[in-house]
């Protein structure tokens, strides 16, 4: 009786191993490798059309399956006591590598300080004659820009057949752009200065104090970075003990200005580059 009882339970034993797996059939081309739960279970073969996978446990299970150039393929299946068939389908290409990226030294082109600005000329109503310095323009698009202005002041006149003409001045800020908007209707010209850019300071000695757009900066580190400036030509005042040094630096938009101060008579006092943001 003992024995006989073994017997059964050997026998119970295994019924309840082959309820607790099942069989899954992997369809797929041959040559490729299938990974089971993130452990590789084999490789497709033409005569299995694929590969069969005996024996996985019930329940919740990753498949998945690599080929070599192509993006890979993961499936989430529920395994029971029933046979599964999972069918692979198409691969896609893996997107080509990006470029190595180079050097910073290489990807940033240090430019000359910006010596002209851009005039981005608005009105009301929209069509009307627009005279820059005696040089006409008809404007005709809700939006004339005029690119290469020099620094410094000009005057600018809005006329239109039955309308009295507006006159008034506007000051082109280099790396800027400057909005001017001649309302005929009410007889005003209005002027706005638009662009951001930034700065980075660099000293000799380095502590000192940095003045710019009515905020002082204390400089304590090798490096000074000052971003969201407005654009436009600005006094820039640095402050050593009891020496200063004073020049004007142009903020040019989307472009970060490079500066290096030196209060060693024997060194120039500002060296100014430019590079993108």
């Amino acid at each position: 009786m003992r024995r006989l009882a073994s017997l059964c339970l050997v026998v119970f034993a295994a019924a309840t191993g082959v309820a607790l797996a099942g069989d899954v059939q992997v369809v797929c081309e041959p040559g490729l490798k299938v990974f089971l739960d993130g452990k590789l279970a084999g490789t497709s073969v033409a005569k299995d059309e694929g590969l069969f996978l005996a024996g996985v446990p019930v329940g919740a299970h990753v498949v998945r399956v690599e080929k070599t150039g192509f993006v890979a393929q993961s499936l989430n299946v529920i395994v029971e006591k029933i046979p599964l068939e999972v069918k692979v389908g198409e691969f896609v290409p893996e997107p080509a590598a990006a470029p190595e990226r180079p050097a910073e030294s290489a990807m940033v082109a240090v430019k000359a300080p910006p010596t002209s600005g851009t005039l981005l000329v608005t009105s009301a109503p929209q069509n009307c004659i627009v005279d820059l310095d005696g040089k006409s323009e008809l404007k005709t698009v809700p939006l004339l820009m005029l690119q290469g202005l020099a620094e410094g002041v000009h005057t600018i006149t809005f006329s239109k057949s039955g309308y009295p003409t507006v006159t008034g001045t506007v000051r082109v800020e280099p790396g800027a752009d400057v909005t001017v908007r001649g309302d005929l209707i009410t007889g005003k010209v209005e002027t706005v200065v638009e662009g951001m850019g930034s700065m980075k300071v660099t000293s000799t000695p380095t502590v000192c104090k940095v003045w710019l757009l009515g905020k002082t900066y204390d400089k304590t580190q090798g490096v000074l970075r000052v971003s969201h400036l407005a654009a436009g030509a600005h006094k820039l005042v640095v402050i050593w003990k009891e020496h200063e040094l004073s020049t004007t630096l142009v903020i040019a938009k989307g472009q970060r200005a490079l500066v290096d101060v030196s209060f060693i008579r024997s060194e120039q006092p500002f060296t100014v580059t430019y590079e993108p943001e």
